[in-house]
């Protein structure tokens, strides 16, 4: 065979693609490619869908829950409340902010009695950052000022046995007043005429009303209570929170309600990403397996490259672009598998019918990382058998013959 230059790439493809001597080895370390090819395909498969679900669940969840609700000083005036709305619209990630009010009410049907999150939106007075468009916000169908109405979500409805155009009587004892008959809760009837999807993960239903209507309700002054904000991304809310927390802001967000929701989801995806990492690991033994059979079949080979002038650094890196070889190729392979399987197996089980549409997120950052991890992993693995070969004794190993 002819050599070319650099000699230990060349001496490295010869011992890992051309040994007819160690046929056994070679196969091993087929296997490890093998193994590599698939756990990096699962694992994309795995982290698409799983990215893709969440990614779902945060546009269909995050939706109707406040990113942030921050709350207004009582003594703070029109011109106060302006200024601190727009340098709420000046944080990074923030792209509107509308007046709010929230508590929780009783709320008594015909047949039925329930505590229900009651919410108020002005959307009269809704802020947008430049060039945010207002569809974008995703916000239900707010009633008409004065018309006392209440869009609710679906499962309200459902559980509560009520119907379209149904009249409930909402009780709160929010600002309740000392009568002579005692602590008298607030009480208003309002006429339940629209639904939206549930899509909140909470116990407590919500039903979203105007805002002076609630206001009202809550026998709450004509002014600004709380300000709702919206978030660009409902995940970059750490940075936000540490620029709220500089500017002294009192706030609450969506973590309080939803955290735990999402905090499962991700150790979820965690689990699932950890238990396939595990195939590449155990193919990466099988580099380790056969580095090390093959080191210990060709100690006298090595001897004879050493006494010719091989350094040592030399013989290292010969054996370790052999393990980085199979990584590299097993990693490409699987990649390529991986990201029209995750395609298939959305389209399949999207055509299934209960499954519904089954979303799929594939990003480059979750390939270069798959892809990184994987060779690295290999390159860990070869280091020991490289060494071996790296730090055997010719002369001992020459006199053995």
């Amino acid at each position: 065979m002819s050599l070319f230059y650099p000699l230990t790439l060349a001496i490295s493809l010869k011992y890992g693609f051309r040994s007819k001597a160690h046929k056994f080895a070679s196969f091993v370390a087929i296997l490890s490619i093998i193994g590599i090819a698939i756990g990096v395909a699962a694992l994309i498969v795995d982290t698409s869908i799983m990215q893709g679900l969440q990614n779902r669940l945060k546009k269909a969840v995050l939706k109707d829950t406040p990113h942030i609700v921050v709350n207004i000083d009582n003594n703070a005036n029109t011109d106060t409340i302006g200024s601190i709305e727009n340098k709420l619209l000046n944080l990074n990630h923030v792209v509107a902010v509308a007046p709010f009010v929230q508590g929780q009410t009783l709320l008594q049907g015909s047949r039925s009695l329930a505590l229900i999150n009651l919410e108020g939106i002005d959307t009269d007075k809704i802020k947008l950052k430049n060039g945010y468009p207002f569809e974008n916000l995703g916000l239900v169908n707010i009633p008409e000022k004065g018309s006392f109405s209440l869009n609710a979500e679906a499962a309200l409805y459902l559980k509560n046995n009520l119907h379209l155009n149904s009249k409930v009587r909402l009780i709160s004892t929010i600002n309740a007043r000392y009568t002579p008959m005692g602590l008298t809760p607030t009480q208003r009837i309002f006429l339940l005429n629209q639904y939206y999807p549930s899509t909140n993960s909470t116990s407590l239903d919500t039903a979203v009303g105007n805002y002076d209507d609630v206001r009202r309700l809550f026998r709450m002054a004509d002014r600004t209570a709380s300000l709702r904000v919206w978030l660009d991304d409902p995940f970059s809310l750490d940075e936000v929170k540490k620029n709220l927390d500089e500017e002294g802001f009192n706030y609450s967000d969506w973590t309080k309600v939803q955290g735990e929701f999402f905090k499962a989801v991700a150790m979820e995806k965690l689990t699932m990403g950890i238990m396939l990492c595990l195939i590449i690991v155990v193919a990466a033994f099988n580099i380790l397996s056969a580095l090390t059979m093959m080191v210990s079949a060709r100690l006298t080979e090595i001897s004879i490259l050493k006494t010719l002038g091989l350094t040592n650094k030399k013989i290292l890196s010969i054996f370790m672009m052999m393990g980085i070889f199979a990584g590299v190729i097993g990693t490409l392979i699987g990649i390529i598998l991986g990201i029209p399987l995750t395609y298939y197996i959305s389209s399949a089980m999207s055509n299934q019918g209960s499954f519904g549409n089954l979303p799929v997120s594939v990003e480059l950052f979750n390939l270069c990382l798959i892809g990184f991890g994987s060779i690295l992993m290999s390159f860990i693995f070869t280091l020991y058998p490289a060494y071996r070969a790296s730090a055997t004794d010719p002369v001992e190993n020459l006199c053995r013959g």
